[in-house]
C-alpha cells in the first residue's frame, strides 16, 4: 500500500513539474513600431494648400520626401504614409496567441505636369502630429 501511495504521489509531482514547466518556460511579449513618413501633413500651423498655386517644391519643403512617387499619364503622385504598429504574443509549449493591429495615416498630394498642386487628399484616420524629431 505504502508503495502505490509514493507512486501516485510520484505521478502527481511529475505532473506539476510539467505543469510549472509549460508555465514557466513560455512568455510574454510585446511590440510596438513605427514607419514611413513623419505625419507633418497634421501639422495645425501648416500653412494651406491651394489648388492651382502650391508647387512640389512647397510640399516637400513643408513634409520632407514623400514615401512614394508615382507617375501618371500626365501627373505626379506624392505619397505619404506613416504606419503604427503593435503587437502582443503569449508563447508557451502547447498553446501561442499572436495578435497584431496596423494602422495607417495618409497624406496624397497629386501635381500637373508643371509640378503645380491640383488635388490633394488626407485620411481619415489621423494620429496626433508630434513635433518631435
Amino acid at each position: 500500500m505504502l508503495k502505490k501511495t509514493y507512486s501516485i504521489a510520484f505521478h502527481c509531482l511529475q505532473a506539476m513539474t510539467l505543469a510549472g514547466l509549460i508555465f514557466f518556460i513560455g512568455g510574454c511579449a510585446t511590440s510596438q513600431e513605427e514607419k514611413g513618413a513623419k505625419n507633418h501633413w497634421r501639422n495645425p500651423k501648416l500653412p494651406a494648400w491651394e489648388r492651382g498655386r502650391t508647387t512640389e517644391q512647397n510640399v516637400v519643403e513643408a513634409l520632407g520626401p514623400p514615401s512614394q512617387i508615382i507617375a501618371l499619364n500626365d501627373q505626379t503622385v506624392y505619397y505619404y504614409m506613416q504606419e503604427q504598429s503593435k503587437g502582443k504574443s503569449y508563447i508557451f509549449i502547447v498553446w501561442n496567441r499572436s495578435e497584431k493591429t496596423i494602422r495607417y495615416d495618409r497624406a496624397v498630394f497629386f501635381f500637373n505636369k508643371n509640378g503645380i498642386l491640383d488635388k490633394y487628399s488626407y485620411s481619415p484616420e489621423a494620429f496626433p502630429y508630434d513635433p518631435a524629431p
